[in-house]
């Protein structure tokens, strides 16, 4: 039977998979292989429980900007990621080789240090935001992102650099974190659309200007807002529109002539119907 003569710590860095088997250490340069794979799975009873508020997150290149339905807001500086993905670029595209199966390993290896070194970025950011929202009971609503890679296709009039900009917009990866970290927390993951989160007032609802330095400004009421704050003030309402857990609304019911029955369309359609008829009659 397996046994061990003398205990040895080992870590994450100690054990490595190395073509397709893996590989332990058991003395300085001494190591046993495993040439199975080994799957351990965990699960987690999830309690359902009602938000009592909701947190919108704003997903920018830069930042991360995070406000809830109280409107305080909190930003997330992602600037660090943005330029490690510009430092790769610049890296791989001065390298040149004739031998296409040299690029291909060359731009891995590089691919692999450049998520190496945003992920941590991107999980630092993702279990901050999990674990505000779990503190204070609330749910997690974010803008519902589609299309995003079509905006920054060559020929749409865009120079080279700010297409690759775009394009290596992490938005997809902090989503997926978010959303395997709620779940595993028990916390409520909504998405709203995208459309004039950021054009749209958070005070008033009328629609925004752009002014200087990612400000906006409001002709309804005035105001001058920061851009990111007042998007992710608007998701976070947003959650409460598009939510089972939202305050009841009344309908509203249109004001008719004495003599007609207030009647409201798509309920009473056939009542309508009968009416017009008696007074064609």
């Amino acid at each position: 039977m397996p046994h061990a003569r003398r205990l040895m710590l080992t870590t994450c860095y100690g054990f490595k998979i190395q073509d397709g088997v893996l590989r332990l250490p058991v003395k300085p340069r001494t190591y046993v292989y495993i040439p199975h794979t080994v799957s351990i799975s965990y699960s987690k009873e999830e309690v359902d429980y009602k938000p009592e508020g909701y947190l919108g997150v704003d997903r920018n290149l830069d930042n991360v900007t995070v406000a809830s339905t109280e409107g305080k807001a909190r930003r997330f500086d992602l600037s660090e990621a943005t330029r490690i993905k510009s430092t790769y670029r610049l890296v791989t595209s001065r390298f040149h080789r004739n031998d296409a199966r040299i690029e291909h390993v060359v731009y891995a290896k590089y691919g692999l240090r450049q998520r190496n070194r945003v992920q941590p970025l991107l999980h630092n950011v993702s279990k901050n935001i999990v674990d505000e929202a779990k503190t204070r009971r609330y749910g997690i609503v974010m803008e519902r992102l589609t299309g995003i890679r079509s905006l920054y296709r060559k020929g749409n009039g865009q120079t080279r650099k700010y297409r690759a900009r775009m394009n290596s917009w992490s938005f997809g990866e902090l989503q997926r974190q978010i959303e395997y970290k709620a779940r595993w927390e028990g916390v409520k993951v909504t998405y709203v659309p995208a459309r004039n989160t950021s054009k749209r007032c958070s005070v008033c609802g009328y629609k925004t200007l752009e002014s200087t330095m990612r400000q906006v400004w409001c002709p309804g009421c005035g105001t001058m807002l920061d851009r990111d704050v007042n998007a992710a003030v608007n998701i976070a309402a947003g959650g409460v529109r598009f939510t089972p857990y939202g305050p009841p609304v009344e309908a509203m019911v249109e004001e008719r002539e004495p003599n007609k029955a207030a009647l409201i369309l798509k309920v009473d359609g056939d009542k309508l119907s009968h009416l017009r008829m008696a007074n064609q009659c």
